[in-house]
């Protein structure tokens, strides 16, 4: 599986001069990714790609030839792949499509054909119609969207869908959600499956944290073996797609997958201990708090909010997610009366709005967080803000600091309400200080509530 994300050459079939054509972006990514293993364009004619030698074939290719990418039309990809048998590949990605997930019989010939030489090829195949695999510390990527660098972290991701290796990628980098490790685009499984990504990540020592979608699976009871034994090591978040009739219809559509009744695999997910997300939205939610905080011990949690909403909102996420907000000690009580006005009472969750009001905005969110964090009482600590001017100072230095003096708690960010550019600034920088961001109450106790449940199996 490693020469899948870090093989030590690469030959590209289809490699082409036309920007947008797969085999032109993929040597493209690989030179600005800063990829340091031989790269080897194969085409009939051209001489240079990207200030790589091109080769005419595979048989051409001087020295071991560890994995070969397809992207051809699909009537060529067998042939490809007996090539690649006979240069002793180890790994091959098929970025052509149009095979079971054409739905066609010319698609489902060739399908078979694959199969067949599958069967007793001396390398493992990631696809058809996958487009492979992103592995930021090795510079290496098999994309076929333009990519930039992601940053380097501990959050591996992996499904069936291509988005995961493009608009996804771009969204985590631009958004600086969390580090990454390792991305893998599955495409139709007709060797390499999930199975196969979860034992390889399950042993990673790069992977903190894993993150599947499914479409479905062919082995069940050996995922849940795999999953149960996987989970215990590191965070599991899975997001499973074709819930409805029309999902399991849409999803054989899109790679050829059956798609199998959801309450199995409800159950299933539940007995191996995963972490199961909604939908994509709380998919990176999850992924982005597992990434960036340790498991809190329980579901006690503090609130403090510029906004008696967010205190309101805040309340009704907690019950919602078997979360509690237990009141303050008299001791957190009165350290937080400190910075309010003698009327102004002290209460979890804390409308910090007259705190704010005597003793300014930095103030006052640094005492009060402080004073959370470090009352016994509490497990988690939920910062909510409002992004408008008179509330501006550097908070992002201020949770980097309450990071460090509390590794042992977590501490996640709302921003409620605010100006995009300021928004955006803001969400960068408590990130990029290891503090998840989230824009609401819900999908913030959501998240905390996901990592007390996993301390709480784990204990």
């Amino acid at each position: 599986m490693r020469s899948f994300f870090a093989p030590r050459s690469v030959a590209v079939i289809g490699a082409s001069q036309t920007p947008t054509k797969a085999g032109h972006v993929i040597v493209r990514n690989l030179r600005a990714l800063g990829y340091q293993g031989a790269v080897h364009p194969i085409h009939p004619t051209l001489e240079r790609l990207h200030g790589y030698d091109v080769r005419p074939s595979l048989v051409a290719v001087p020295g071991e030839l560890e994995t070969v990418v397809v992207a051809v039309p699909r009537e060529r990809v067998a042939g490809c792949l007996r090539e690649a048998a006979a240069r002793g590949a180890r790994a091959v990605i098929v970025v052509t499509a149009g095979f079971a997930d054409a739905g066609d019989e010319p698609g489902r010939a060739l399908d078979a054909e694959l199969r067949g030489l599958l069967a007793g090829a001396p390398f493992r195949m990631m696809g058809p119609n996958s487009i492979g695999t992103l592995s930021p510390a090795d510079g290496f990527t098999t994309s076929i969207t333009s990519q930039a660098p992601l940053t380097q972290g501990r959050v591996s991701f992996f499904g069936q869908s291509g988005m995961f290796a493009s608009g996804l990628a771009d969204m985590v980098r631009s958004e600086a959600r969390f580090g990454v490790a390792r991305v893998a685009c599955l495409g139709n499984k007709l060797d390499v499956d999930e199975l196969d990504l979860l034992e390889f990540l399950g042993d990673d020592p790069r992977t903190g944290v894993i993150g599947g979608y499914f479409e479905g699976l062919r082995d069940g009871r050996r995922f849940l073996e795999l999953a149960r034994r996987v989970a215990a090591r590191k965070p599991l978040v899975v997001l499973k797609s074709g819930r409805s009739e029309l999902g399991r219809r849409a999803a054989a559509g899109h790679t050829g997958t059956l798609s199998g009744e959801d309450a199995v695999f409800a159950g299933a997910f539940r007995q191996a201990g995963l972490v199961r997300a909604e939908d994509l939205e709380d998919f990176f939610d999850l992924l982005e708090g597992f990434g960036h905080l340790a498991a809190a011990p329980g579901g006690r949690v503090a609130v403090v909010s510029i906004t008696g909403l967010g205190c309101v909102l805040a309340a009704d996420a907690a019950e919602a997610s078997g979360l509690s907000l237990p009141p303050l000690s008299a001791g957190c009580q009165a350290r937080m009366r400190a910075v309010f006005p003698p009327w102004a009472p002290a209460r979890n969750p804390v409308d910090m709005w007259a705190a704010i009001e005597r003793s300014g905005v930095e103030a006052a969110y640094t005492h009060l967080a402080r004073a959370a964090l470090e009352d016994p009482a509490f497990d988690a600590l939920v910062l909510v803000f409002t992004l408008i001017p008179e509330a501006d100072f550097d908070a992002a230095a201020l949770v980097a600091r309450l990071r460090a003096e509390h590794p042992d708690k977590a501490l996640a960010a709302v921003f409620m309400g605010g100006e995009a550019e300021r928004l955006r600034a803001w969400s960068l920088a408590f990130r990029r200080a290891g503090v998840p961001v989230y824009p609401s109450p819900r999908r913030a106790l959501r998240v905390l509530a996901a990592l007390a449940t996993r301390a709480g199996l784990r204990s």
